[in-house]
């Protein structure tokens, strides 16, 4: 090969590991999980008639951010078939409805727009957020369990890596989860 090739050869490897190396930092996995769950109560079984979704906003304006978790969630179980009924509030005439209450507070949360993501990509970091979930019984409110989920977008793509996707990854956690207490505390 002629010498003033080597310096162009040179330099396409070196570009080309520099974007594998960029490649694999866009494509990690978005992480999250369930943490500090206390121990799943199965003393009495628990009808899995009706699952009533309420979710909290935290400190600051956090209201598209709660309609969605609420929405995620009640979709997600609706999807797993699990519960007769999944609602976000209580019909008038059902005072005697029996299930579960899942309350979701937002405990805190690093919003990532898709303004950001356009404009800085990987540079605009992970969108997270935490939840804190009560489970407890709807007719005697006894309580089921509590458990903090965490949602972490990807951050590594314009397609992905907002605050929807943290949230998103949170709502499932909180599914998961949800589905795992009604298989051990259903009649």
């Amino acid at each position: 090969m002629p010498w003033y090739h080597w310096p162009l050869v040179k330099h396409n490897k070196t570009i080309a590991a520099f974007l594998l190396v960029l490649l694999n930092l866009a494509g990690c996995a978005s992480t999250g999980g369930i943490r500090h769950a206390s121990p799943i109560v199965t003393g009495s079984p628990v009808s899995i008639d009706f699952a009533l979704v309420e979710t909290v906003a935290g400190p600051g304006d956090l209201e598209a951010e709660n309609h969605l978790l609420r929405q995620l969630i009640i979709s997600g179980l609706r999807g797993r078939k699990v519960f007769g009924d999944v609602d976000g509030k209580l019909a008038v005439d059902a005072g005697e409805t029996s299930g579960i209450k899942i309350q979701v507070d937002i405990q805190e949360i690093k919003k990532i727009s898709r303004g950001e993501r356009d404009w800085a990509g990987a540079l605009a970091g992970r969108a997270r957020i935490v939840v804190a979930a009560t489970v407890s019984d709807l007719s005697s409110g006894k309580l089921i369990e509590t458990f903090e989920a965490e949602g972490e977008s990807s951050g590594g793509s314009n397609l992905a890596g907002t605050s929807d996707e943290a949230i998103q990854r949170a709502a499932e956690q909180v599914v998961a989860q949800v589905i795992k207490i009604s298989r051990l505390t259903s009649p």
